[in-house]
């Protein structure tokens, strides 16, 4: 079962259940206030002919000083011409219980002459066939001939019941009425509630056929308009993520292709030298050359097969790190590069600040020297390298400057793709792989640092990356050492 129709059912269970108590409630209380008020006009009846009936026996006693049975018909039509009611009767009883005058009831509860007392009377409603008889039992006292009557009236107590019965048909009929009409508002809330629902469903079912641009309407701000907005989040959020996949996947198949692409080239040039090398008579000038471009050229793949090595430990590999004195951090890094520059004939230029950097030492010091190399990669001899590290309030920050070529913007963003080079022939020339700047991206997101890449062609490139601190871990280098560098580097 469905929700609208789960709703739909329980509004129409709770009317008609809230209908059918108010109404049983309302009808009992209508019978039970004419039940009330006819039973006390015909208990004040049943006193009249009572007090009528004692007035007119000891009447005929003090007149005729006879028994008052005998005059008891005598007694009765006069009580009865004085109140002239219809529908009727009076029953007399004496004192041993034995029926004086009238006929013997055909519904007479024995039980009701043995409960009345001189003090109380009694009543009953006794049901004769299709008609309902009221009686009331009261004792008359007749004080001269210190006896009892009991005086019983009969009435018809029909009306009563028959208009209950005529206000429940009457009810059911409005209530049927009234179900009808609260059944098709009952459909329409129900219709109303569920509708969104039921778009909601919709835009589910064409997002999991692939159509992943559509989205909930949203409308109110109820729990379902709640509900479809986190529907949209949602959704957003798996686009995002089937992009990226999509994106990762595509990246796999560049990667793949550039690898393979990358392999062809180097393993051709040493398998074609190495067949020259083997079956041609060359001189030594020749096979110099030969030599050389299959060292060049297995160089290039173990630059590769190094950098594969370095991409795959920082992914996989469970890291430890600590806080690490920047100055000594950053004068590792200069310490390793500055004979490859100086063989170049460029300039490194420090200026390191003091501060901490909170991260993993080889993966820092690989990091540094990857971008540097890449600047050194980009400039000519008698240029500078500018190598700076600055403390600020919420970060330690590392920047490389060179006076190179720089890379046009367009060009800017594609840098972390793995095999991607700006300069081709010069990088393959360099003996570089196109790895360097995807292992850089790898190695800062591993840290939470952020990096930004400004450059202009002809000016130059700045990296500047932030590093947040990490006051919790206690300093790697101690005090002493770190005094030592600085002096060291002043």
């Amino acid at each position: 079962m469905n929700f609208f129709w789960k709703a739909f059912i329980s509004f129409f269970i709770m009317i008609a259940i809230a209908f059918g108590i108010c109404g049983t409630w309302m009808i009992q209380a209508s019978f039970r206030s004419n039940y009330d008020r006819e039973l006390n006009i015909r208990q004040n009846e049943n006193d009249i002919y009572r007090y009528t009936f004692i007035s007119s026996a000891e009447a005929v006693i003090s007149s005729e000083d006879t028994g008052i049975e005998r005059n008891i018909k005598r007694i009765v039509s006069s009580m009865t011409k004085s109140t002239e009611k219809q529908n009727e009767e009076i029953i007399i009883w004496n004192s041993s219980k034995e029926l004086v005058y009238g006929k013997p009831p055909k519904t007479a509860e024995n039980s009701l002459l043995d409960k009345v007392t001189e003090t109380a009377k009694v009543y009953a409603v006794l049901k004769n066939g299709e008609r309902y008889e009221l009686h009331i039992i009261s004792c008359a006292n007749i004080y001269n001939e210190y006896t009892n009557y009991y005086i019983e009236t009969i009435s018809d107590f029909t009306g009563v019941y028959k208009q209950r019965k005529d206000m429940i048909q009457l009810y059911h009929f409005i209530m049927i009425f009234l179900l009808i009409i609260c059944g098709v508002v009952c459909m329409v809330i129900s219709y109303a509630l569920t509708n969104r629902i039921r778009i909601l469903s919709r835009t589910a079912r064409k997002i999991a056929k692939g159509d992943m641009g559509v989205r909930a309407e949203v409308a109110g701000r109820d729990e379902i308009a709640m509900l479809a907005e986190d529907f949209n989040t949602m959704a957003d959020s798996l686009n995002d993520k089937m992009y990226q996949i999509e994106q990762h996947a595509k990246n796999q198949e560049a990667f793949t292709s550039a690898f393979a692409h990358e392999l062809k080239t180097p393993l051709t040039a040493i398998i074609g030298y190495a067949e020259i090398l083997s079956s041609m008579n060359l001189d030594h000038e020749e096979m110099i050359k030969a030599s050389g471009y299959i060292y060049s050229q297995g160089r290039r793949l173990e630059s590769l097969s190094y950098k594969l090595m370095e991409l795959f430990f920082v992914r996989e590999q469970q890291l430890e790190f600590h806080n690490i004195s920047a100055s000594y951090l950053l004068q590792c890094v200069f310490d390793l590069v500055e004979i490859g520059l100086m063989n170049k004939d460029i300039k490194l230029i420090r200026n390191f600040q003091k501060g901490y950097i909170y991260g993993e030492k080889d993966l820092l010091i690989s990091l540094f020297a990857n971008v540097i190399d890449n600047a050194r990669k980009a400039s000519e001899a008698g240029t500078k390298i500018y190598f700076t590290g600055k403390q600020s309030e919420d970060c330690y920050k590392v920047i490389i400057r060179d006076e190179g070529k720089g890379i046009p913007e367009s060009e800017i963003e594609h840098l972390q793709e793995a095999f991607y080079m700006v300069d081709k022939s010069r990088a393959r020339k360099e003996g570089g792989a196109g790895l360097g700047m995807t292992l850089c991206r790898e190695i800062v997101n591993v840290h939470g640092a952020k990096w930004e890449i400004k450059s202009k062609v002809g000016k130059g490139t700045t990296v500047t990356i932030l590093f947040p601190p990490h006051k919790d871990e206690t300093e790697e280098i101690s005090d002493e050492e770190y005094e030592e560098i600085e002096e060291n580097q002043t």
